[in-house]
C-alpha cells in the first residue's frame, strides 16, 4: 500500500520503518529541515524504568498535586476554566479513580506496551552501545525517608510486572556510580538492574538509515497545510498528494489534527535540557540516574552529559527560557557530579522542547474516525521508550491484523 507519514520525529521514522518492513510504499512528509529536529533533538535518553518519568501516567510517578506545589517543578498558566485548568483537573480525575479502586489500568497498558517495545528494540541492531550509545542500570536517587516510603510501596508493584529493582544506601549506590558527590545530602537509591539509557537523536538517526534503506522517502522543509480524508492524501504547498492511508506523527502539534476534524485533549508541556562535554570520566555518570525531588535526569551519552528537568504547561514554542529552571539544572549537574562535566565549554548545548501529553498519560494509537487517516501522537516522556511497540502495533492493525497487545487503552476514539 501506499502511505504517508506526517512528521519525522522517533514515533515516525520507527513507523516507517515497521511499514516498510512489511512491503508498503512509505514516504514521509517533514516541516524542518531535518529528521529528529524538533522533539527528537535533545529529550532525556531515559529509556527504563517508565515509572521515573515525570508525568508518567495518573498513579504512576510523583503525583500532579505534588508536583503543583513546587512551582520550582511546573509552572502551569491554569486560570479557572482554561484549557490548561481542565486537563489537569482531568489527570487528578483520574490519579483520584486509581486511588479510589486500588487498580491503575493506565499503568497496566502503559507497562504492557512498554514490554512489548523493549522486545523489539534491539532486534535488528547488532552494536546498541555504538549505534545508540546504550547504557544499562539505572539509579533514582532519594534524598529523604518520605522519598523512600513511597518508593518502597511502589516495589512490590514493579516486581510482580517482572522489574527487577533493589533499594540501595548510598554506599551500594556509590560502588555503581562513583562520581556521586560526597556534599550532597540523600539517603537511598532505587536501583534498576535492567534500566536502559540512550541517546535518542543517534538512534532515531540509525532507525532514518534503516527505513531508508528499505525505500523510506524522507521529504524535509515541506510545508503541509493540511491532511485530507476524503480523498486520502496529504497537502503539500498547496498540492494535494494522494495516499491510501496517513498517519499522523506530529507528537505535541495539534493544528494538523484540529484543520482535520481530530479532536483530542492534547497538552504541551516544554522541558528543558542540558548537554555539556565529559570533563573527567571518573567523576562524570557512568550510565543514568534521576533526583526524585528535583524530577531531573542526567545521562552518560559517549563522552557527553545530558540533563532533563522543567515542565511547562500552557506555554508557547517562542518563550524565553526559563532561567531559575536552567540554573537549577547547572547546580544539579555540578552537586550531583562535581568535577565531571564542563558546563563552561563552548560545545554545552541547552535546548527546548514540547512533548504532548494526553490526560490519561497514553499515547494515541490506531484508527482516527476517518477511515485511511491514522494517530500515533502523544507519548509525552516516552517517545523513544514505546517508538518501536507503537509503531509495530500500527501496523499491524493497519494490515488488519490483531497487534501482540491490546490496544483498546490506545485508540484514539476513547477521548
Amino acid at each position: 500500500m501506499k502511505i504517508a507519514i506526517v512528521g519525522a520525529g522517533i514515533t515516525s521514522i520507527s513507523t516507517a520503518l515497521e511499514l516498510a518492513r512489511d512491503g508498503h510504499q512509505v514516504t514521509v512528509f517533514e516541516q524542518r529541515n531535518a529528521a529528529a529536529e524538533d522533539a527528537s533533538f535533545a529529550p532525556g535518553g531515559w529509556l527504563t524504568p517508565l515509572a521515573a518519568h515525570s508525568l508518567t501516567a495518573p498513579g504512576l510517578g510523583m503525583p500532579l498535586r505534588q508536583l503543583q506545589k513546587n512551582t520550582s517543578l511546573l509552572q502551569a498558566s491554569g486560570r479557572l476554566g482554561s484549557p490548561t485548568w481542565r486537563w489537569m483537573r482531568q489527570w487528578k480525575k483520574n490519579e483520584a479513580l486509581i486511588h479510589k479502586h486500588g487498580s491503575n489500568p493506565f499503568g497496566a497498558a502503559l507497562h504492557a506496551m512498554g514490554q512489548f517495545s523493549d522486545s523489539l528494540r534491539w532486534q535488528h541492531c547488532e552494536d546498541s552501545e555504538a549505534l545508540a550509545e546504550r547504557k544499562r542500570s539505572t539509579l533514582i536517587l532519594l534524598r529523604t525517608p518520605q522519598e523512600a516510603s513511597f518508593w518502597s510501596t511502589q516495589i512490590p508493584a514493579l516486581k510482580e510486572q517482572g522489574v527487577r529493582c533493589e533499594l540501595l544506601n548510598t554506599a551500594q549506590a556509590q560502588e555503581l556510580e562513583p562520581g556521586l558527590g560526597q556534599d550532597i545530602a540523600w539517603l537511598h537509591a532505587l536501583h534498576f538492574p535492567d534500566g536502559e539509557s540512550i541517546n535518542p537523536r543517534l538512534w532515531a538517526q540509525h532507525l532514518r538509515l534503516q527505513a531508508q534503506e528499505l525505500g523510506v522517502a524522507f521529504h524535509t522543509g515541506m510545508d503541509i497545510t493540511r491532511i485530507h480524508h476524503n480523498p486520502v492524501g496529504v497537502e503539500v504547498n498547496g498540492q494535494l498528494h494522494p495516499f491510501e492511508h496517513v498517519v499522523i506523527c506530529t507528537g505535541a502539534q495539534r493544528s494538523l489534527l484540529t484543520a482535520c476534524g481530530i479532536a483530542l485533549p492534547l497538552m504541551s508541556i516544554w522541558g528543558y535540557s542540558v548537554t555539556a562535554p565529559v570533563r573527567d570520566p571518573l567523576h562524570a555518570p557512568r550510565s543514568a540516574i534521576m533526583d526524585w525531588e528535583q524530577q531531573a535526569t542526567i545521562c552518560r551519552m559517549g563522552q557527553r552529559v545530558r540533563i532533563t528537568a522543567g515542565l511547562e504547561m500552557g506555554s508557547t514554542p517562542e518563550a524565553a527560557h526559563h532561567q531559575p529552571t536552567l540554573q537549577r539544572m547547572y547546580h544539579l549537574l555540578n552537586d550531583w557530579f562535581p568535577g565531571g562535566v564542563q558546563l563552561a565549554s563552548a560545545q554545552t548545548q541547552i535546548w527546548r522542547g514540547a512533548r504532548g501529553y494526553l490526560p490519561d498519560g497514553l499515547p494515541a494509537v490506531g484508527a482516527s474516525q476517518h477511515p485511511g487517516i491514522w494517530l500515533n501522537v502523544a507519548h509525552g516522556s516516552h517517545g523513544i521508550s514505546l517508538a518501536a511497540g507503537c509503531a509495530r502495533a500500527l501496523a499491524d492493525m493497519l494490515a488488519g491484523h490483531d497487534a501482540a497487545v491490546d490496544m483498546q487503552a490506545f485508540s484514539p476514539l476513547r477521548f
